[in-house]
């Protein structure tokens, strides 16, 4: 099953543990890290990235000025969260309501990362949710986790679902394989987690091409509409000097007319 999940401790060391602990969890097959931020809270409320692992190199610390660039990197919840926190959401992102996050849920996660806390967020695939609630729970963190299938309805397609599989069959040959082949399957791992994030890609400029329709089309309508107004304003104004120059006709015609 593909979950969100949001661990968010006091300190910021701990989230940075947390965020290491996900990638052993990683390495032995557990689990599948499709993509992960590690955020801090200042305590003027601004939400900060300190490090974002979206690649198999590992994590990276950021500045302020590259999180805009991260936030459309990520094409996957990761991301949608992390515009959220940062107010780097796209517009596009807001008015066709693409992401399908659940308000009981986005509360949960503003309640738990209070000014001060810092949260590692990513994007899992796990059999069982007893290996991450076993390896973080001795941090001390608050761990919540919410199914991405629910929260994030508007990605789901079968495409996406077929690498998802392939990941799954992977990591539990991974698990199963000798020391000495374990890295094989690691790579493979590696390359189809690559193949989702560009059938992701694919589905988000879908969506982009979509809301640029609908804005074409609001907007063709919005000049036609506008465009009948005019004629009909036209057609009252040619009729008003039809009407004028019968009048001024008329009282030509009285003018010239001998007095009685």
């Amino acid at each position: 099953m593909t979950n969100l999940i949001i661990d968010s401790f006091q300190e910021e060391a701990a989230a940075i543990e947390a965020s290491h602990k996900l990638s052993e969890l990683e390495s032995i097959g557990d689990i599948t890290i499709y993509e992960r931020v590690v955020v801090k809270k200042n305590t003027d409320g601004k939400t900060v990235v300190l490090q974002a692992d979206t690649t198999e190199e590992g994590g990276t610390t950021l500045s302020g000025m590259a999180i805009g660039t991260l936030v459309g990197s990520l094409a996957g919840p990761v991301g949608m969260l992390l515009g959220m926190f940062t107010g780097t959401l796209t517009g596009a992102a807001i008015e066709t309501d693409e992401y399908g996050f659940a308000e009981d849920f986005l509360s949960k996660v503003s309640d738990q990362l209070q000014p001060g806390m810092a949260a590692v967020i990513a994007e899992i695939e796990e059999d069982k949710a007893i290996f991450v609630d076993e390896t973080l729970s001795p941090l001390g963190g608050t761990l919540t986790r919410a199914d991405v299938d629910y929260e994030y309805t508007k990605y789901s397609d079968e495409e996406v679902d077929e690498v998802d599989e392939d990941i799954a069959a992977a990591r539990a040959k991974l698990k199963a394989a000798a020391d000495e082949d374990k890295n094989k399957f690691r790579q493979k791992i590696g390359r189809l987690k690559e193949k989702r994030k560009e059938k992701i890609a694919e589905l988000k400029e879908k969506a982009k091409e979509a809301v640029t329709e609908v804005r074409t089309s609001a907007k063709d309508r919005k000049i036609d509409k506008m465009r009948s107004k005019i004629e009909k304003h036209q057609a009252k104004i040619a009729d008003l000097e039809k009407k004028l120059q019968a009048v001024l006709e008329k009282a030509k015609e009285e003018v010239k007319e001998p007095a009685s």
